[in-house]
């Protein structure tokens, strides 16, 4: 009777055993899972005990602030990242027992703007750690600064012309259209506002165009000699106009594999704005430098040049380095942005070399 008694309690702890190696496996298998998702999440996740020492950090982290997981683990938070702001969301969280969000600037240890969210981690109802999930909004709020800029400069830029047409206008009307002396020279204003915003048009939707993802160059064989010839003879009349000389130094076989009509539309920004900030009697060259597989090419002019301090945003829209004398030369802040999508798209770069007062040389590099 015993025998059958110890037989029936090793079967029984058999099945228990059974039932929790089982519940074990399938706790490994859950806990497999939480940590391959947490590794793979782009947003930073730190765990952190009751007292703030790191209990875990994921691969996220590590890049976010260049630490190590194993050495970051066991130590306080504030010894491993020395952010107080971060910090304090996790006393605050902590304390209060409750989800807490913030959105940080960063200056230390790393430049960034983050979404920071804190949520404690309860057991047997007391706080036993906290959860903190980073996420690195810095492009996001970038590319909203960006998009501010772009519409109050086009709202500006477009707002002048519009202004000035309609002041004309008004005063053509309440009379002075029988100015004949007067209502001529109004007429041509009007009319040079006009081209002004025709250009303006024009050139937002360049840009709109290259900024998109869907645009497909049209690649060819190409020439830069004779793309650089045709552009200069294109300008013809302005630099007659400026007494400036340009030239194209820029040999024969210098061959790329692109879209002829976007490079045309390269040189043709790069020519416009050496003759617009050049000086009277003054020069324009073109010519050619190679570096291994690459060529070169630059566009040297003997004009205002660029301070140092504006030459970094050289390229950006609506960027210009005197306001007042752009507009009153017709530009419209978006030729140099041009030129840089357009070099982007063909995989290349683009650069300016000035010094204020002796000229400036903006180039391109494209492969050959």
């Amino acid at each position: 009777m015993q025998f059958f008694k110890n037989k029936k309690r090793i079967r029984e702890l058999n099945e228990c055993l059974t039932n929790l190696s089982a519940k074990i496996s399938e706790l490994e298998k859950q806990r497999a899972t939480v940590q391959a998702i947490i590794a793979s999440m782009v947003e930073g996740v730190v765990a952190v005990d009751k007292d703030t020492k790191i209990l875990s950090v994921n691969p996220s982290v590590e890049k976010m602030f260049e630490i190590s997981a194993k050495e970051a683990e066991g130590k306080f938070f504030l010894e491993v990242i020395r952010n107080n702001d971060i910090a304090s969301v996790i006393d605050e969280a902590l304390k209060k027992v409750e989800f807490i969000s913030r959105e940080l600037h960063l200056v230390w240890p790393v430049h960034k703007v983050f979404q920071v969210n804190a949520s404690p981690i309860l057991q047997d109802n007391s706080v036993s750690g906290c959860v903190l999930v980073i996420h690195d909004i810095t492009e996001m709020r970038k590319l909203e600064v960006m998009r501010r800029d772009f519409v109050a400069n086009v709202s500006h830029e477009l707002k002048t012309p519009l202004t000035s047409i309609k002041g004309f206008i008004e005063t053509l009307l309440e009379g002075a259209l029988d100015d004949k002396e007067n209502s001529r020279d109004f007429l041509k204003i009007i009319q040079e506002h006009a081209d002004r915003l025709d250009s303006l048009t024009s050139d937002l939707l360049d840009l709109s165009c290259l900024e998109s993802k869907e645009i497909k160059l049209e690649a060819e064989k190409v020439d830069l000699k004779i793309l650089a010839d045709e552009a200069l003879a294109g300008f013809k009349a302005q630099l007659k106009k400026k007494d400036i000389q340009g030239i194209n130094e820029i040999p024969p076989g210098v061959f790329v594999n692109a879209d002829i009509n976007k490079m045309r539309q390269v040189f043709t920004n790069l020519i416009d704005n050496a003759i617009k900030f050049n000086k009277e009697k003054g020069l324009i060259k073109i010519y050619k430098e190679e570096s291994g597989d690459k060529y070169k090419i630059v566009v040297e002019d003997s004009g205002i040049g660029i301070p140092a301090k504006d030459t970094p945003r050289i390229f950006e829209r609506f960027y210009r380095v005197d306001r007042a004398r752009s507009r009153e030369l017709g530009g419209t802040g978006l030729g140099l942005s041009i030129v840089r999508h357009i070099v982007d798209l063909h995989g290349g770069t683009v650069g300016v070399e000035s010094t204020e007062g002796l000229g400036s040389k903006f180039w391109f590099i494209l492969p050959k």
